[in-house]
């Protein structure tokens, strides 16, 4: 049985040869809403002429580009592709047992090689747009609300990586890539899109007013994606693990104080979630019926937009109360699941069923069988009123 992925090599993303291929034992996929996906692939290694015989193969060493891409049907899904950043070896006596390992990132870590002092005018929005077109990335951005003087300029005194992830971080969205690929049959031609957003989208907040926050629209999950948790006989089950946690203390408020550093000017902020629930008839965090918990933002802003936005980023990560850890086969899926994808949960009862997130996901490819362990999060509990 041929393994359940293609791994290609080079900037021209040909496919690494047939030898190679077939001595892999294991890939392994680990990716999350914000963070670099990192995969690791470990080949079978053995002795040839004193030496272990895959240590001078061009494709298996450091700074090498890697890509893994799963054929599922008719689709063809890039996990990842970037250079790689470690290579583990082991040697056993006789050879038999040895392993060559190598472990790729994707194309984030490019961005956090070097330190860069460096100020912006405008919005940060246009500041990131700039820094992902000189890596070679398709920019989507989406516009940040706060707009930056000659007076004020916004600083960067980080990585490219780290600046980029803290402008995503202060206006409540993400940071992350996804591939669009062309053919399906290597070599590929891949673009790579560099994504800083809301996730799941909300409307746009370049124009928001302090006290008038924007309401994203209702979500439906995306075509195609069900997970079916305890189906009728006539239907087929989608996964073999479905665990979930209600935490009903997460905060449903928040308070917070800026201060003017230049006129000392303060004032003070309150805030509910601005974001409604993926299912528009469930019941969301704030009205779960005990009582108020109410937050003080960590941050010290000397702005009261600052102070906004970091409240509605804190209050939105509270507001995902419903947290599941599940596990499944490729086959029993149906498609490869990623993070940022909304899914539709069917036959998990009346209050667990409806649309979830995908936040993480670990893949392990082998010869044998793709497995998949992977995190979804809510907003919302369907039918309480009903319930009660």
């Amino acid at each position: 049985m041929g393994l359940g992925a293609i791994i290609t090599c080079g900037d021209g993303n040909a496919k690494l040869d047939d030898q190679l291929t077939g001595w892999v034992m294991e890939v392994r996929v680990e990716q999350k809403l914000s963070e670099p996906t990192k995969v690791a692939i470990r080949f079978e290694d053995d002795l040839c002429d004193g030496g272990l015989e895959l240590e001078n193969r061009n494709e298996l060493k450091a700074g090498q580009t890697l890509g893994l891409f799963v054929p599922l049907g008719s689709m063809l899904s890039c996990l990842c592709r970037g250079p790689i950043t470690r290579v583990r070896t082991a040697a056993m006596t006789g050879g038999t047992g040895s392993w060559r390992e190598v472990v790729f990132n994707d194309r984030r870590v490019e961005l956090d090689r070097a330190g860069i002092q460096a100020n912006y005018t405008g919005k940060e929005s246009d500041a990131a747009t700039t820094i992902l077109q000189g890596y070679g990335f398709t920019p989507d951005v989406q516009a940040t609300p706060k707009d930056y003087p000659e007076t004020q300029k916004l600083q960067q005194r980080e990585s490219d990586l780290a600046f980029l992830k803290g402008i995503a971080r202060r206006n409540n969205m993400e940071f992350w890539l996804t591939y669009d690929v062309v053919g399906t049959i290597p070599p590929f031609a891949v673009t790579t899109n560099a994504k800083i957003r809301s996730s799941p989208p909300r409307s746009d907040t370049s124009a928001t007013a302090i006290s008038l926050p924007p309401l994203p629209p209702v979500l439906a999950p995306d075509p195609g994606r069900i997970i079916r948790i305890n189906p009728p006989p006539a239907d087929v089950v989608s996964v073999y693990r479905f665990e979930v946690r209600v935490d009903s203390e997460r905060p449903n408020a928040a308070r917070g104080f800026a201060s003017d550093a230049r006129s000392g000017t303060q004032s003070e902020q309150s805030a509910t979630p601005a974001d409604p629930p993926l299912d528009q008839r469930a019941t969301t965090i704030v009205d779960l019926g005990v009582g108020d918990r109410t937050l003080l933002t960590s941050a010290a802003a000397t702005d009261p937009m600052d102070q906004y936005l970091a409240q509605q980023a804190e209050l939105t990560e509270a507001a995902w109360f419903v947290q599941v850890d599940a596990s499944a086969t490729l086959a029993q899926l149906g498609f490869v699941v990623e993070p940022h994808q909304v899914v539709d949960i069917q036959y998990a009862g009346d209050q667990l069923s409806g649309p979830y997130q995908v936040t993480e996901t670990i893949h392990v490819i082998n010869p044998a069988n793709h497995l998949v362990d992977f995190k979804l999060r809510a907003n919302g509990l369907r039918n309480l009123g009903a319930a009660a």
